[in-house]
């Protein structure tokens, strides 16, 4: 009977300290953050660019939101050149976690306000075309590159990833002035 005992009691010390072990095992793991996109907000006619206070609805081409951590309200920008500007500073970009834009093929160039967002980060981007956004040259944003090829063909420009986008791919675009 002692026999007995002493066996339960050691088993149950066993399972114990198995148990003990996973627990604090677990503990040391860093915590699994999972973050659902935020939907895309409707950009309503009277509302302001973030970046430079134009009103977003009066220009053609395709507009941008980005979203922060904190479950800060989107901002949104008038052309995807002031969207890339607003991102890609230091003081912006390491608090961003969504980013959309429009994806052209949806809508005619001066309707972008109807156009699908997509994620930008996924995007296809034509720089160099011959079409103009609010103030000037626009990066022309694709859900699918055969679509970008099939403007380039009609507009001209270059495809660009997001990754390929920077300060001075903006800079250069600046000093493509507007096409008529």
């Amino acid at each position: 009977m002692i026999t007995n005992l002493v066996k339960i009691i050691s088993k149950a010390i066993a399972v114990a300290s198995v148990l003990s072990l996973t627990l604090l095992a677990g503990c040391n793991k860093a915590e699994e953050k999972v973050t659902v996109a935020p939907e895309p907000v409707v950009i309503q006619n009277g509302e302001e660019c973030d970046l430079c206070g134009m009103y977003i609805n009066r220009f053609p081409g395709p507009k941008g939101q980005v979203f922060e951590r904190g479950g800060m309200p989107a901002k949104r920008f008038c052309s995807t050149r002031d969207m890339f500007a607003y991102a890609l500073q230091p003081e912006h970009s390491h608090r961003i976690e969504h980013i959309y834009v429009h994806d052209v093929a949806t809508a005619p160039w001066d309707g972008q306000e109807n156009a699908q967002y997509i994620d930008a980060k996924t995007a296809f981007f034509v720089n160099g075309h011959k079409l103009n956004g609010a103030m000037g040259p626009a990066l022309a944003s694709f859900s699918k590159q055969a679509d970008a090829e099939s403007f380039i063909e009609e507009n001209g420009g270059e495809i660009l990833t997001f990754e390929q986008i920077d300060i001075n791919t903006l800079s250069m675009m600046s000093h493509q002035g507007m096409h008529h």
